[in-house]
């Protein structure tokens, strides 16, 4: 609908920004808001989820134990940054003004579904296809819903970047 665009300041210009989101925004943005909101739970002192949301060695402990003191902490910048790209995404597409450029807020984006994918593909112990350790709860977690979830987030993410 070509006929429907609203106009945006932006850098003290007028400019046409589109009104409907595409699919790929869409994706990321449920994602994003699915994940920052755990993440803002956990960070408040929540508990649902908690016993899958760390990796853990194959006796179940968690991989990090040593660091769990900074657990709720980085959860909230976990959803900060969440937060944060979703905003970029919404910028790229011209649905928010930010006081970015354009490549800023492109390369931002790229990099993140670049880092996203590699951490659902990229092998290592505890994550992503093609974990060593399988048999933990997280680890099925991960395989069936986190893994999942990343990988289409990081090609959502990638897709808006490198459109136009």
């Amino acid at each position: 609908m070509p006929g429907n665009r609203v106009p945006v300041l932006h850098a003290g210009r007028a400019r046409r920004m589109p009104i409907g989101m595409s699919p790929p925004l869409l994706v990321a943005l449920s994602i994003i808001l699915f994940a920052a909101c755990f993440h803002l739970h956990w960070a408040m002192g929540g508990r649902l989820g908690y016993s899958v949301s760390l990796p853990q060695r194959p006796d179940g402990g968690p991989v990090m134990d040593h660091r769990l003191s900074w657990w709720r902490p980085a959860a909230a910048g976990v959803a900060a940054a969440l937060i944060l790209l979703g905003l970029l995404a919404l910028a790229a597409e011209g649905h928010i003004a930010l006081p970015l450029p354009s490549l800023m807020v492109r390369g931002a984006l790229t990099l993140a579904g670049a880092g996203l994918i590699a951490r659902a593909t990229v092998p290592t112990p505890w994550t992503g296809f093609f974990k060593r350790i399988r048999t933990t709860r997280w680890a099925r977690y991960d395989t069936f819903l986190y893994s999942p979830l990343i990988l289409l987030l990081g090609s959502a993410l990638l897709v808006i970047a490198l459109r136009r």
